[in-house]
């Protein structure tokens, strides 16, 4: 517990929402800590854009925005933004329980392709699609995104950070289907990528050029940081940035964005532009 304490006070102190009223996100923490234990249930959680998340214990991305409004702020507001400013299609590998996705196809009304290769972890990704009533709109896959086409083994016993493994993975996995990127998006252009994939990542983009090469796609968010990651971004145009949510600008940046994300963005004025023109939004009382 002591542990969990100090992980939190840690997140929420340098959370940009949570820290303009850290008393409100202590008190919904522990709020939640108890009411978690006792009901030992799901929860609808109303959330942005006439949004609902269903959270139950564990979740540690989900409770994050249960707490804090958007557990990773400065991301999830660009995907908001972009998407309430004029839909399109949103590319989501490794969509977990669907945050993002919600954001997108929801708030933003925008299309979507999640990917999330974890059975139990795909069900509840499903039961957020449903709860908010965007099945219509979203193109949910069971698979993994990868270089070329076969099966692989995933993990299922590590939450939110399940990734590929090997066949001597001791733990709890199961196999999946590999696709890859171009053959998953089937010519469609996604103007804005989330990829969050555990060090999986040089081998979604290798099998993603078609994609990364489409003058449409302006957006990546990007977890992994190898060199041949960053040749093969910038060979395609993508420049690394940061962005402000609330005075709406990009900046040229090298570091990630606070929360474990590389942004890389092509034709940053056109994006900054489209960021400008949408509505904003009001979280837990703070408007971006």
């Amino acid at each position: 517990m002591i542990r969990e304490i100090t992980r939190f006070h840690r997140f929420a102190k340098g959370h940009l929402l949570a820290r303009s009223n850290l008393s409100g996100a202590w008190i919904r923490w522990l709020k939640w800590q108890v009411g978690s234990r006792l009901l030992q249930a799901p929860i609808i959680m109303p959330w942005i854009g006439g949004s609902s998340l269903v959270v139950e214990r564990g979740m540690t991305g989900a409770t994050g925005n249960l707490y804090c409004g958007l557990h990773e702020f400065q991301d999830m507001a660009l995907v908001l933004h972009y998407f309430t400013a004029g839909g399109g299609l949103f590319l989501d590998i490794g969509a977990n329980v669907g945050s993002y996705t919600i954001l997108a196809a929801k708030a933003g009304r925008a299309e979507a392709l999640c990917i999330e290769p974890a059975p139990l972890t795909f069900a509840r990704l499903r039961r957020n699609l449903l709860c908010n009533d965007i099945l219509e709109r979203c193109d949910a896959r069971q698979v993994v995104a990868g270089e070329g086409r076969g099966t692989i083994h995933f993990s299922t016993d590590q939450d939110t950070t399940n990734h590929v493994v090997g066949p001597d993975y001791l733990g709890s996995k199961c196999e999946v289907p590999v696709f890859p990127v171009d053959d998953l998006l089937k010519g469609r252009s996604a103007a804005v990528w989330k990829v969050d994939v555990e060090g999986f990542e040089t081998q979604v983009l290798s099998g993603a050029s078609s994609g990364l090469s489409d003058p449409a796609t302006k957006v990546v968010l990007l977890e992994g940081d190898e060199p041949g990651i960053r040749e093969r971004m910038l060979l395609h145009g993508f420049q690394r940035h940061s962005y402000d949510p609330f005075t709406r600008k990009l900046c040229a940046a090298k570091d990630k964005t606070g929360y474990g994300n590389f942004l890389w963005v092509r034709n940053a004025e056109e994006v900054q532009t489209r960021l400008g023109t949408a509505p904003r939004q009001t979280v837990l009382g703070v408007s971006f």
